[in-house]
């Protein structure tokens, strides 16, 4: 899985052999695309094809997935987010999922693993600020994990932006699921 901010920027780069392979580096090329399937954004359902790619060095086929996007999730990156920031704030699981229209059993197992990870998340939300932009530190107390791993974590999408685009906005949470390796639910210890 190869996540990127930009599907149109990753599809340029792999038509002109700048997309490198993330198993050995070698260059990418355009290999179909995977099953079409149905994602539920905060807009509704939409319907998502993803571009596969294939390693002219090693092999290896990846998928490209656009950070808006969550790895083996059927919920998009704006839905789960919401959810994370608000449980963060203190709300349940069932206050939750009630506006998002999302089964409070999905809300439960995606904060369950955010929650198990938090302290990963964070280390590396703080890694990548001290690497980039240590004015931006988080300093307000959070009374959970969670909450001190998203402003990291938000801190450090600042800090890339500012670094690697500082002329273009862009939104924080595909930024977010770029740094993270598309591992915000990832379980506590997986690689």
């Amino acid at each position: 899985m190869i996540e990127v901010v930009d599907a149109a920027a990753a599809r340029v780069m792999l038509a002109a052999g700048r997309l490198r392979c993330p198993s050995c580096g070698g260059v990418l090329r355009p290999w179909g695309h995977s099953r079409d399937r149905a994602v539920v954004a905060a807009t509704g359902s939409i319907r998502v094809r993803l571009d596969r790619v294939r390693c002219r060095g090693c092999g290896a086929t990846h998928v490209v997935l656009p950070a808006e996007l969550v790895a083996r999730r059927s919920y998009a990156l704006p839905v789960i987010a919401t959810a994370l920031v608000a449980a963060a704030g203190g709300a349940g699981c069932g206050a939750v999922a009630a506006p998002l229209g999302v089964p409070a059993a999905t809300v439960r197992s995606w904060l369950r693993r955010a929650r198990s990870n938090a302290e990963q998340l964070y280390r590396l939300g703080v890694q990548t600020i001290v690497a980039l932009d240590q004015d931006l530190l988080p300093t307000t107390p959070r009374t959970t994990m969670l909450g001190h791993a998203l402003d990291a974590l938000t801190a450090a999408a600042v800090a890339t932006m500012r670094r690697l685009r500082p002329d273009q906005p862009a939104q924080l949470w595909p930024v977010i699921n770029v740094l993270t390796r598309g591992r915000l639910l990832a379980p506590a210890g997986s690689p």
